[in-house]
């Protein structure tokens, strides 16, 4: 999952450069695309099977993603990556309640302070901007939501699917339902953002196939809390490239969800106890 969170902040890095010409859906569009079609390659070679035993999930899923997906990319490319980053961080929260009701898997009492004092960081990191982007903060929050039942539909799937064949469908779902709206207002590109969200694309297929794999192997609470280290990541990215310099506040509310989410990590453990 850490791996899978830095390549997800390379691709929002990514997007958020080329969104000086490039539409979010666009952006969609082009990271479904370019995630697809190698992975298609790869499954042919290796003869893995396109159709999966639980399809109608892994539509559900697909679309679950591309709707987390659109929203996460548009506060991408409106609101500093931190900001962004941080409010994705609390899918954590939606995914446990989400894995008890729907899996059966049952967080410790202690993973519902951690979640608590992660919503509080996050909220420090967004204050400083949500009188000028509220409408953005909020697709950020709706992402992080739409994400939470995405990541635990990929719980689910891990059951009878393999990594590749969740990560190729989550694409092709997103790449149809984005297409018609690219159709319809297309952007001419320069060749600098066709090369960027390309590159996107690709790490999307990396970032997916290794958050994939990470609730393969542990219960979907535990798994969601290394994706914490988006945030520090996201935070990096910002500072070097875009000059972004949150203010003590922000600062703050990071180091509330990076320490929430290292307890989250030394601390938790599959229990059946709530």
């Amino acid at each position: 999952m850490v791996l899978g969170a830095g390549f997800f902040v390379a691709l929002a890095a990514l997007v958020k450069a080329a969104s000086d010409e490039a539409a979010p859906m666009q952006a969609v569009f082009y990271r479904s695309v370019f995630s697809a079609l190698p992975l298609l390659g790869i499954m042919r070679m290796q003869r893995v099977s396109v159709v999966g035993t639980r399809m109608k999930l892994l539509v559900v899923r697909g679309v679950l993603g591309f709707l987390a997906l659109f929203c996460y990319l548009w506060a991408v490319s409106h609101i500093p990556l931190a900001d962004v980053l941080a409010l994705q961080q609390t899918n954590p929260v939606f995914v446990a309640f989400l894995a008890v009701w729907l899996l059966g898997e049952r967080p410790r009492r202690s993973h519902y302070l951690l979640a608590g004092v992660c919503l509080i960081g996050a909220w420090l990191v967004v204050r400083p901007t949500r009188g000028v982007a509220s409408l953005d903060s909020l697709m950020a929050l709706i992402s992080a939501l739409f994400s939470s039942g995405a990541y635990v539909t990929v719980r689910a799937l891990t059951r009878t699917e393999t990594t590749q064949r969740i990560v190729l469908w989550f694409s092709l779902v997103a790449a149809a339902l984005s297409l018609p709206f690219v159709a319809a207002d297309w952007h001419p590109l320069s060749l600098r953002s066709h090369g960027l969200l390309v590159g996107a694309g690709l790490l999307a297929l990396l970032a997916q196939s290794f958050m994939t794999a990470s609730y393969r192997r542990a219960p979907a609470h535990l798994a969601s809390a290394f994706s914490y280290a988006s945030v520090p990541l996201a935070y990096l990215a910002g500072l070097i490239f875009w000059n972004e310099r949150p203010d003590s506040l922000s600062h703050l509310g990071i180091t509330l969800i990076v320490a929430a989410g290292i307890v989250l990590v030394v601390r938790m453990r599959p229990s059946g106890s709530t």
